[in-house]
């Protein structure tokens, strides 16, 4: 029988322990992995249709959509760090990685 690896994907995202943000050009949160509410208070549907710098830190904006942009434009970025805003107004250091 054969597998269904577009229907499978999806699964397989959502067991992982990383957090995993599909973003478009336009910094709006296509897909989030369910690994998300721990990291930041927010399930995937509150986060789904908003934009990515909404959750940012104010101090780090100006880097992160520097680099966001460099990830749009086709260069991997790895090992970049800054802080993101939880839902409960704590903040959390993420170390993360984008293609």
């Amino acid at each position: 029988m054969p597998v269904d690896l577009q229907a499978l994907y999806p699964k397989l995202v959502h067991l992982m322990l990383d957090t995993v943000f599909v973003v478009d050009r336009n910094n709006q949160i296509l897909f989030v992995s369910d690994a998300c509410e721990s990291l930041l208070g927010y399930c995937a549907d509150e986060l789904t249709g908003t934009l990515i710098t909404n959750y940012m830190h104010p101090g780090d904006l100006s880097i992160t959509k520097a680099s966001i942009v460099s990830v749009m434009n086709g260069q991997p970025h790895v090992d970049f760090r800054n802080r993101y805003l939880r839902k409960d107004g704590s903040i959390v250091h993420i170390l993360w990685s984008a293609r």
